[in-house]
């Protein structure tokens, strides 16, 4: 019987660092985000203050403002809703970075068990290998989830049902969002995908693993579960705002202890009365 445990820290560390450092991005953009905003309030201010200033003076001010508006960033979230080729890059990579940040410590589990399970397989060769293609296909769903959720927000944009911040406008779109995902935390499709992300192991045990494309199938198979337990918590970052970190480090927090606590009904059931008493009181207000 092999004992490989320590080779699985070779392949895990490296992501936990990469992990660090998506959230260093997101604290970071955020940061710079909240500087933007404060720099477009004082530059408010300024043009309320100045609107008799000359024709020549405000031409070379517009022309800055192009120039420091098509300047490419990193950490630059649209201010307008004509979004150039550079602000969907900036805000794809900012949705897939925030996906592999929240997404991945309530992953852990799972891949440690599969792990622990095929290094003690005589017949299997390089488990390594196999945990990078499965980190690899379980990621690959979020990263289509994050393409899709960032199309969204720019529609929302373009209509004004969120704001610059991705923020609801209107207490009736969040309300709406909020109590949605509250009703979906009951529904049976939630607890029939849960199942899956907090016993691992028996979802491993129950397909036949014969070569690394059954390896990919399961990384799928599992991500796409995920997906189905975890997307409409997800809508919810659009009440306080995508980038609202306290928000973000919150959901964490809530998804990872969905996956962990046990008594998994209560701690579903729990979040969702909040959500629906959270948007029942929108409504009032």
């Amino acid at each position: 019987m092999k004992s490989n445990s320590s080779d699985f820290y070779i392949v895990i560390i490296p992501i936990l660092i990469m992990v660090s450092l998506a959230w260093v991005y997101l604290f970071v953009f955020s940061n710079e985000m909240d500087m933007d905003m404060s720099s477009m309030d004082m530059n408010n201010d300024m043009n309320m203050d100045f609107q008799d200033m000359d024709m020549s003076s405000m031409d070379m001010n517009n022309d800055t403002n192009m120039y420091s508006s098509n300047k490419f960033s990193l950490f630059a979230m649209p201010m307008d809703s004509n979004w150039t080729v550079n602000d969907f890059i900036v805000m794809n990579l900012m949705w897939i970075i925030m996906m592999f940040a929240m997404m991945f410590p309530s992953s852990l589990m799972f891949l440690f068990l599969f792990y622990s399970m095929r290094s003690n397989m005589a017949i299997v060769k390089n488990p390594k290998s196999e945990i990078v293609l499965l980190s690899l296909m379980y990621f690959f769903i979020w990263i289509l989830f994050s393409m899709a959720a960032c199309y969204l927000q720019y529609i929302f944009h373009n209509y004004s049902v969120v704001n610059m911040m991705g923020m609801f406008t209107s207490n009736k779109a969040a309300a709406i969002t909020l109590i949605g995902a509250g009703l979906f935390q009951f529904s049976s499709f939630k607890d029939a995908c849960l199942e899956k992300c907090r016993n691992p192991l028996a979802f491993i045990m129950g397909t036949k693993i014969s070569s690394n494309f059954d390896v990919l199938k399961i990384g799928l198979l599992h991500g796409l579960y995920c997906l189905g337990c975890c997307w409409a918590l997800m809508l919810i970052l659009f009440i306080n705002g995508v980038m609202n970190m306290l928000w973000v480090v919150i959901l964490t927090i809530a998804i990872l202890s969905e996956k962990i606590i046990p008594f998994e009904k209560l701690t579903s059931r729990f979040f969702a009365l909040i959500l629906v008493f959270w948007g029942s009181y929108l409504i009032f207000i």
